[in-house]
């Protein structure tokens, strides 16, 4: 376990590196008051070790995100706090984030730079909304594909293939190789059929949360 300050680095190294400062972000709000999680490894153990924290951490260590980044979190709304948990947190260090949800309640409050797109991921919406935005540089989708029905999920990958014009997606989600735990839960089979039909696009990394 490693910590912003340590080692020799230049002097402006914590200024102008956004994932460590995000890392750091991310480890000060996970489990305080201010800023609710949907799910913070509260309910069934875990803390800031939980899969949850784990998944969040992974998802901003693999973005890579710089600070002229603009980043579209697709699920990533809350019908509480409009902009969900992890959805927030980029905003703090990227020049503008976007939150792609239905659910964000229509009287809901986006910070400054987050644009609330109140559109289901269903049909031709992703494909349009991303060909309209040319200047967005990431795509996220964290712990959301397990609660969407394989059309939907299935109409976001297409559309990030068809669209995107930036250079990184990932994806968070559920998984276990050949049993169903619960509704929506991808196993291998499902997994192959949600990304095989990418064609401009490839694995990077795959990682396993710790058991």
């Amino acid at each position: 376990m490693t910590g912003g300050r340590r080692g020799r680095r230049p002097k402006n190294w914590w200024a102008t590196n956004t994932t460590a400062r995000l890392k750091a972000e991310l480890w000060r709000r996970f489990g305080a008051a201010e800023h609710p999680a949907e799910w913070d490894g509260r309910v069934y153990g875990g803390g800031k070790l939980s899969q949850r924290h784990w998944e969040y951490f992974k998802a901003i260590k693999s973005l890579d995100l710089t600070a002229e980044a603009v980043v579209v979190d697709v699920g990533g709304g809350s019908p509480a706090t409009g902009a969900g948990f992890f959805a927030a947190l980029p905003a703090t260090a990227v020049r503008r984030g976007v939150v792609f949800a239905p659910c964000v309640a229509a009287d809901a409050a986006a910070p400054a730079n987050v644009e609330f797109v109140r559109e289901p991921a269903t049909d031709e919406t992703p494909a349009a909304f991303l060909a309209a935005r040319p200047a967005v540089t990431h795509v996220v989708s964290v712990s959301v594909f397990k609660h969407v029905a394989p059309a939907g999920r299935e109409g976001v990958v297409l559309a990030v293939d068809a669209a995107f014009r930036g250079g990184c997606f990932v994806a968070t989600f559920e998984f276990h190789a050949r049993r169903v735990h619960f509704e929506r839960q991808l196993t291998a089979l499902t997994v192959s059929a949600l990304f095989a039909p990418l064609t401009r696009f490839y694995p990077d990394a795959v990682a396993a949360a710790p058991a």
